[in-house]
């Protein structure tokens, strides 16, 4: 007799067929060096249009301070800049005491998290935060500021003071979960929109960089861009496209599209519509060499599985060593799950300078 369980009644086993068939069609299959520039400028170029239109106003690069407090290591100042004509981010910024000038710069990207990039500068008025704190040890961007360099931690949309009134009623409404973020809404409106979260995001990074290149008390030749999660998929795309970061540390995001975004639940802000057509992670990823580039994983995460980074790794290192620079790729694989680990990190920096 036949049963409903005679059929495939599932979709998602279509979708990974459709992609073995079609899929990664910019993927790397190169050898040499020319193979490499020859193809990293043509996944490039889809990449930037997959992650959505950006905007097509640039707003003046100014920046206008809201606070500034002195703590016995560094000032912690809070900036605000316009990044799209009427849209505006914060940013913390983080200058430790008695720094030679120029000082040395690090774009510090956090990832999901209700109280976002206040997690990373170490500020935390609840025990919830204090909490989330030490157990994902998010004030990673406080850790860069305590080795030496002036760090900039901007407000990711969707995250903290950025988010949407509904999660921010939850939050004023006493709410002390650390899973608050308004990614679900942004996310999809901006897909109707023509646009994807993440591509919002890189836009804001993007104008972040334009005002450190008008800092005179920086250096502007060297730029590493460290994240977490989110802030490490965001890091990925935005050195990807913007070479004016010049290295990255990249902590529990790299992997396979495959064996993790879509193997496993997901914020929305991860799916780039049609992207797996052209090109696995390891291939966007790819597109940072031959500039020095980090991947740092727990050995247990969930999210981002162990068997997916080592099948990206296998493709970073094939482009890496077409470009002769493989020890330009690292890695750093740390015992735990999901959080930051850092403890190649001082290091990595101080051979970035």
């Amino acid at each position: 007799m036949t049963t409903l369980g005679d059929f495939e009644l599932r979709t998602t086993p279509g979708l990974y067929k459709r992609l073995e068939e079609v899929g990664r069609k910019l993927g790397f299959k190169g050898k040499t060096a020319k193979d490499v520039t020859d193809w990293q400028a043509a996944l490039l170029a889809e990449v930037s249009r997959l992650l959505g239109e950006f905007p097509r106003v640039k707003s003046a690069v100014q920046a206008t301070p809201v606070e500034t407090v002195e703590t016995p290591e560094y000032t912690r100042e809070l900036i605000v800049l316009e990044t799209v004509p009427g849209e505006f981010m914060p940013c913390y910024v983080l200058t430790p005491h008695n720094l030679e000038k120029p000082h040395k710069p690090v774009l510090a990207l956090h990832g999901h998290g209700t109280w976002g990039a206040q997690s990373l500068v170490g500020i935390a008025s609840t025990e919830a935060e204090a909490a989330y704190i030490r157990e994902f040890k998010a004030d990673y961007g406080r850790q860069i500021a305590l080795a030496g360099y002036k760090t900039y931690v901007p407000v990711l949309r969707a995250f903290g003071y950025r988010m949407e009134d509904r999660e921010l009623k939850q939050v004023n409404d006493g709410d002390t979960s650390g899973g608050i973020w308004s990614c679900q809404d942004v996310g999809l409106n901006a897909l109707l929109a023509g646009q994807t979260l993440m591509g919002l995001r890189v836009w804001d990074v993007l104008q972040l960089i334009d005002y450190i290149d008008l800092q005179p008390d920086v250096l502007h030749d060297k730029l590493p861009c460290v994240g977490l999660s989110g802030g490490g998929t965001l890091a990925m795309y935005a050195t990807a496209l913007d070479k004016r970061i010049t290295s990255a540390y990249i902590s529990g995001a790299i992997n396979t599209f495959r064996d993790s975004i879509m193997a496993v639940p997901h914020c929305v802000c991860n799916y780039i519509p049609h992207l797996p057509e052209y090109a696995e992670m390891g291939d966007v990823a790819g597109l940072i060499a031959p500039r020095p580039l980090m991947v740092e994983n727990g050995d247990a995460d969930p999210i981002y599985p162990p068997h997916g980074v080592e099948k990206a790794l296998v493709t970073l290192r094939q482009i890496y060593a077409a470009l002769g620079v493989p020890e330009h790729l690292t890695t750093h694989t740390f015992h735990g799950q999901h959080r930051w680990d850092g403890e190649p990190l001082a290091g990595w920096l101080a051979k970035q300078y």
